[in-house]
C-alpha cells in the first residue's frame, strides 16, 4: 500500500469522526435548548394561576337605592 493512500484515508475517517461529532454536539445542544424553553414557559404560566387562586372570589357591589 501507498504511503499517500494510507494517509488519505486515515484523513478521511478523522474527518468523518469529526462530523459525526459535530452533529452529536448539534443535537445534544437543540434538546437542551427545547427542554430549557419549556422549563422556562411552564415557570412563567405557574404565576398566573397562583394569581387567580388567591383571588377567586370577585366582589360585586351592592346595588344603589
Amino acid at each position: 500500500m501507498d504511503l499517500d493512500v494510507i494517509f488519505a484515508s486515515v484523513v478521511g475517517v478523522l474527518a468523518a469522526i469529526a462530523v459525526i461529532g459535530a452533529l452529536v454536539f448539534v443535537i445534544v445542544w437543540e434538546v437542551c435548548a427545547i427542554r430549557r424553553t419549556l422549563a422556562d414557559h411552564r415557570r412563567q404560566v405557574a404565576p398566573a394561576e397562583r394569581f387567580w387562586r388567591e383571588h377567586a372570589t370577585v366582589n360585586i357591589p351592592e346595588p344603589r337605592p
